[in-house]
């Protein structure tokens, strides 16, 4: 029974270097193989990954753009059409977009997500049929949990409507 057990053992050790060879203990990784690996994607996942301010920052960058091209699509409405005499208002938690012909009608509302706010001098953004503004305005939207604000300032003089990041 030994003799039958040591030769099965020796003929599997015999396929097995047939086979694979002398390479018996070169199986696996080393330490170093897999520390260099997990390093290089620790720095891949660094870089691709957005950092915490910024996801904070993505609603707001989004309102902010947001409320700058409704501002210059009432300025752009009126000069199209100024028998209709857009306009915005401005509230505490977001805006609306208004017009009259020859009653007034909603065009847009939007409202602001909570820990956000606005805050401007006029309620009201008017924008005369050749695109000035009646009046200047500064309206900035803060996020009240960060601190973080933009800033969208209308120029009575040029009519230009520029946005502070």
């Amino acid at each position: 029974m030994v003799a039958f057990t040591k030769s099965i053992l020796y003929n599997c050790n015999a396929f097995w270097k047939i086979k694979y060879g002398d390479k018996l203990n070169e199986k696996g990784y080393t330490l170093i193989e897999l520390v260099l690996v997990l390093a290089i994607l620790g720095i891949i996942l660094l870089i691709s990954m957005p950092t915490i301010s910024n996801i904070n920052d993505a609603y707001l960058n989004h309102f902010s753009r947001q409320l700058l091209y409704d501002i210059r699509y009432v300025k752009n409405m009126n000069m199209a059409e100024p028998m209709k005499s857009y306009n915005m208002v401005l509230l505490g938690d977001g805006y609306q977009v208004r017009y009259a012909d020859p009653m007034p009608a909603f065009h847009k509302v939007v409202d602001l997500r909570d820990n956000y706010s606005l805050s401007f001098y006029d309620s009201t953004v008017w924008f005369n049929a050749n695109g000035t503004p009646r009046r200047a305005q500064t309206i900035k939207i803060l996020n009240n949990s960060t601190g973080r604000y933009r800033e969208i300032t209308i120029n009575v003089n040029t009519g230009r409507i520029l946005l502070y990041e």
